[in-house]
């Protein structure tokens, strides 16, 4: 069935635009390592040029190089005398091997796109079937990490680093620290003073840390409300509280009206909603409601493509909270599984180039604590390690009855940590602020 489905280059491509690819090969380093991944000797028309290929792949493999002429004559001798290679085709051997040396490639960057659009609808048809596979086996929760993979497989490799020192590529690099990232801040001025650029950046991790009762779940809703104010669009991801209730806040907090009065007066929340949907500056939140322990890192991000389909494309991404979200791995301890959860969302924020804000339950023992550091993340510290921003939330009694609460930065990998920012609550409206 595979090979039913699976295409090929001499159904894709003509035999020159085959030749292209090998000089290509012979040429780009990067490009080498990515058909040495992607690409087989099957998938070309004939048996010559895919031997061709193999040597340039085996010799890649085991060298991190090039072939070099000495080493393809080397290997054409050994495919004789191992009866694998006619003497009578040394000579298109060598013409082939000329031609992809002398090869000028000025249609290198089409190669290149046309090989990974050939590659991606051969990994996604792969997929395809891995996928029946797991569903004739029941492994559904399998499904979504099938395809995330392939198509992940089928980009990543064209992503090169960059080496160091390079003075050519300093003004580039210069040129990029003025172009504006994605900041979502959190809106309390102080505490975003400290965060580089204001906020959490693109392609980072926060996480507000509390126990339970501390407010991380309204926390992370003035996150979200704050940048939908500024314009931006968001996804809150709730495993606890329900969408219904989610958006209540949000009526709550926009409103300036407290529970029973959102109840009591739902016209003048009405009116307020209209406003909002006619202010141009104004962005959008889009909420969503999962059972707790019910859905993977993988299952977000493929609800997230699927709503991009939509052409809602988010700016920042909220998760209520990671801890109740279910590991695609199933270690036997369960601090190895939230470490893991933890890793996959930050590769997230990487992948997408998305800031994305989450919670964790701190420890019981930090319920009579003055302080909340990482040092009382419940059930495995590695998630200190993961996270580009954790904020702690702070607060004693006397503070709970002043409507005061204290943001320890508990960690802050470009920039000042171990800093308090003292801010007002307002509970009853769902709010934060900066303090009186």
């Amino acid at each position: 069935m595979q090979s039913e489905i699976l295409g090929n280059l001499k159904e894709e491509f003509d035999k020159d635009f085959q030749i292209g690819i090998l000089s290509l090969m012979y040429k780009d380093l990067r490009f080498l390592a990515y058909a040495s991944d992607n690409l087989s000797p099957k998938y070309f028309s004939d048996s010559d040029m895919g031997w061709m290929f193999n040597a340039l792949r085996t010799h890649f493999k085991n060298a991190r190089s090039v072939i070099t002429k000495r080493s393809l004559i080397d290997r054409i001798k050994i495919g004789i005398n191992d009866g694998k290679i006619d003497k009578s085709r040394v000579k298109f051997f060598q013409e082939l091997y000329n031609f992809m040396r002398e090869d000028d490639l000025t249609d290198a960057g089409y190669i290149e796109s046309r090989v990974v659009i050939f590659v991606k609808k051969n990994l996604m048809k792969e997929a395809f079937i891995k996928a029946q596979a797991s569903y004739q086996k029941g492994e559904y929760i399998d499904i979504p990490k099938i395809f995330i993979e392939a198509s992940q497989r089928s980009d990543i490799q064209f992503k090169t680093g960059q080496t160091y020192p390079d003075v050519e590529k300093y003004d580039e690099r210069i040129s990029r620290r003025s172009v504006k990232r994605r900041i979502v801040p959190t809106g309390i001025l102080e505490l975003d003073s400290f965060l580089r650029g204001g906020g959490l950046g693109e392609k980072e991790l926060g996480v507000v840390l509390a126990p339970t009762n501390r407010g991380k779940s309204m926390f992370l809703k003035q996150i979200s409300e704050f940048n939908m104010m500024k314009g931006l669009k968001g996804i809150i991801f709730t495993l606890e509280m329900s969408e219904d209730r989610y958006l209540d806040r949000f009526d709550m907090s926009v409103a300036s009206m407290t529970s029973v009065e959102t109840q009591e007066r739902p016209d003048a929340v009405k009116k307020r909603l209209v406003e909002l949907m006619n202010d141009q500056a104004v962005g959008n939140v889009h909420i969503k409601e999962y059972p707790t322990k019910s859905v993977t890192v993988g299952n977000l991000r493929t609800y997230t493509d699927n709503l991009k389909r939509t052409g809602f494309f988010p700016d920042f991404i909220v998760v209520d909270y990671a801890d109740l979200l279910k590991s695609e791995q199933n270690f036997s301890e369960e601090r190895h599984n939230q470490s893991y959860i933890y890793k996959m969302l930050r590769g997230w924020a990487v992948d997408e180039q998305l800031p994305i804000w989450t919670a964790s339950q701190a420890n019981r023992a930090s319920l009579s604590k003055s302080q909340v550091t990482v040092a009382d993340i419940s059930e495995d510290f590695g998630k200190a390690m993961i996270a580009d921003v954790i904020i702690g939330l702070c607060q004693n009694k006397k503070e709970k009855e002043q409507q005061e609460m204290r943001l320890f930065l508990a960690k802050n990998r470009d920039g000042t940590s171990g800093t308090e920012v003292t801010i007002s609550t307002n509970f009853a409206h769902g709010k934060f602020y900066d303090a009186l």
